[in-house]
């Protein structure tokens, strides 16, 4: 049975890029009707006309359900053509995304161990600022601190990191990365 339907192998293959793929994606789908046909059909008769031709149809049908199949996993999932590997290749060896993530890690290490070496309460405070979604009103009432107070401390605190890390920052932005790979100490 499969040598027979390797026999039509380019017909296979026009009837799934007409079915609006690329070659390589119908050669793929191809091979995957062979191996659910071979499979699945354990009588051979089903699939072919008088023992001597492959009812075309019948492969069609199966053809455009693994295509459809096709279809639903790539709305679910990335899949990268053949072509398009070079341009991955591009993206995952390109040193300055991993020179930008290490100077990000290590811009927020020095702020963070500058925070960190701050009053208990000025390092609680600051942090529950920075890293919550609450107003400075919601922490006041929520600690019972006047407000006036901590915006006092929030204001202090800007001011103390934009005179610390105001070069940095820029630096990252600038993508100047080699600059602030290392953290301050």
């Amino acid at each position: 049975m499969l040598e027979l339907l390797a026999k039509e192998h380019t017909l296979w293959i026009k009837m799934v890029v007409n079915m609006g793929c690329s070659k390589d994606v119908a050669e793929d789908i191809v091979q995957e009707m062979y191996i659910k046909l071979y499979r699945l059909i354990k009588d051979e008769n089903k699939i072919m006309y008088n023992d001597e031709e492959v009812n075309r149809f019948y492969v069609f049908v199966t053809l455009k359900n693994l295509y459809i199949d096709y279809r639903k996993a790539k709305g679910k999932y990335s899949f990268f053509e053949f072509d398009e590997r070079d341009e991955i290749d591009d993206v995952l060896d390109d040193e300055s995304t991993l020179e930008k993530d290490e100077a990000f890690t290590n811009l927020i290490k020095s702020i963070t161990e500058e925070i960190n070496s701050w009053h208990l309460y000025d390092a609680k405070l600051c942090n529950t600022y920075y890293k919550s979604n609450l107003s400075l009103r919601d922490i006041s009432t929520g600690s019972k601190i006047s407000l006036t107070s901590i915006f006092n401390s929030v204001s202090n605190y800007k001011k103390i990191l934009k005179e610390k890390f105001e070069e940095d920052v820029m630096d990252f932005y600038n993508e100047d990365y080699h600059l602030i790979n290392k953290p301050k100490k």
